[in-house]
């Protein structure tokens, strides 16, 4: 795999984005979490945060700058769409 910033950028998105669709088009979240409507996108950013962990020991530094930045443009999507005020 190459080291390319947007290389990890497209990865680190694709988490978050499959977690929104999951969210949105589908009821998973109420059925296995009903009382935690965040836990699917704190999932998404768990399996982030383990390929940012894979990418830095592999010695990629600009896949997983990519990674981590998508994964924090996910998380202020959400709090500007969500309005959660923090």
């Amino acid at each position: 795999m190459k080291n390319n910033f947007w290389i990890g950028l497209g990865i680190g998105a694709a988490f978050p984005v499959l977690a929104h669709v999951l969210v949105r088009f589908t009821n998973i979240a109420l059925h296995f979490l009903p009382e935690k409507p965040m836990a699917i996108y704190t999932i998404a950013v768990l399996i982030n945060l383990v390929l940012l962990r894979f990418a830095y020991r592999s010695g990629s530094d600009h896949l997983g700058k990519g990674i981590i930045a998508s994964t924090f443009l996910a998380m202020i999507i959400y709090l500007i769409t969500h309005k959660i005020t923090v």
